[in-house]
């Protein structure tokens, strides 16, 4: 079999010119393949200023796979390749809804997933998903933790991202994503679950999923919307997010606290946590009114609010078994779920 030439493939996808690889910007979790930039010339004459740059994610898992906290397995295995089906479903089928109030990636092109026409012999193991380059688009910056004025301007894209979605077309099926959305929910951490020790958490994490996933009113959220996924201008007054892997159905929130626990300190989640919860669900109802006129925004609020710990505490459950030393684990967050087990044990949810 003819060896497969990543370069000549990207070449035929993006058009005419040259492709070159420019840099890597990083490794896929695992090992799974990496993400590079490339640059396009449209032909061998043009001026420096015609170039173009572009992303590629390129999908190669390794033979042996190291994961970082101890769990491959053929179960996680077989989920973060589900995963990049998922993602490219996403660019493919759902991406080009977005507006410039939730920026995300441009499609231009895949290799190796099963509804892409094929130019090329599949390579058994490579997959590629080549995207706009958001650093060319006014995305450059990147973030490990955030001030609260810059935490809100994540929180409005993730509000119209979420009232985007909300209600969506139900003939499009949403079976090309995930059926739930968020990579720690529990029907596919079983295993985690099991490793979790004997608490009112654990005996109470099938009914905290079950009230998080029967809501009434869902959307598309994120499932990763930790803030290495976010890109954002250069006065950080706009964002956009990348990395839709876990992306499905399910209720805003859950992005929402996975994001605050991500970017910002303990200190700062004690002193902030509501007013930015508040300020999410101010700018999800300006969202709502602006996608969907004609939908009680009220109704939508009042659901989702009276689940924000709920949610908090079904991360908190994944957390446990996965990593139970895990820097998020702190005092606040075992406040706000133990907060969340006598709402249930109050309300005999």
């Amino acid at each position: 079999m003819k060896k497969f030439d990543m370069d000549a493939t990207i070449t035929d996808i993006i058009g005419s010119g040259i492709c070159r690889r420019s840099e890597k910007i990083q490794t896929l979790w695992s090992g799974y393949g990496e993400i590079s930039r490339y640059i396009w010339e449209p032909k061998p004459s043009s001026s420096p200023s015609s170039t173009q740059s572009f992303i590629v994610k390129t999908i190669a898992p390794p033979a042996n796979i190291n994961h970082p906290r101890g769990w491959a397995n053929e179960i996680s295995h077989k989920r973060k390749l589900r995963s990049y089906e998922v993602e490219a479903n996403f660019y493919r089928n759902w991406a080009q809804q977005c507006d410039t109030h939730c920026p995300v990636p441009k499609l231009l092109g895949e290799y190796g997933f099963s509804v892409a026409t094929q130019e090329r012999p599949p390579s058994k193991n490579t997959k590629l998903i080549i995207m706009s380059d958001l650093d060319a688009d006014g995305f450059s910056n990147r973030a490990d933790t955030l001030s609260v004025k810059q935490t809100k301007v994540v929180l409005s894209w993730l509000a119209h991202f979420h009232a985007k979605f909300i209600e969506c077309d139900d003939t499009k099926e949403q079976h090309d994503l995930w059926p739930i959305g968020s990579y720690w929910h529990l029907d596919t951490r079983k295993q985690e679950f099991d490793a979790m020790p004997d608490s009112d958490l654990k005996l109470l994490a099938i009914k905290i999923d079950k009230l998080l996933n029967r809501c009434k009113y869902k959307t598309i959220i994120h499932g990763d919307a930790k803030v290495a996924n976010f890109c954002f201008s250069r006065d950080y007054t706009r964002v956009a997010a990348v990395d839709f892997q876990y992306v499905g159905s399910g209720i805003g929130v859950k992005d929402v606290i996975y994001l605050l626990g991500s970017c910002l300190t303990e200190n700062q989640l004690v002193n902030n946590f509501d007013t930015l919860m508040n300020e999410y669900f101010n700018f999800l109802t300006l969202a709502i009114q602006l996608y969907h006129p004609d939908l009680n925004t009220n109704n939508v609020v009042d659901e989702w609010r009276g689940l924000v710990d709920i949610a908090w505490a079904d991360f908190e459950r994944f957390l446990v078994g996965w990593a139970p030393s895990h820097p998020k684990r702190n005092c606040f967050s075992q406040t706000i779920t133990n907060r969340a087990l006598a709402q249930i044990a109050d309300n005999h949810l």
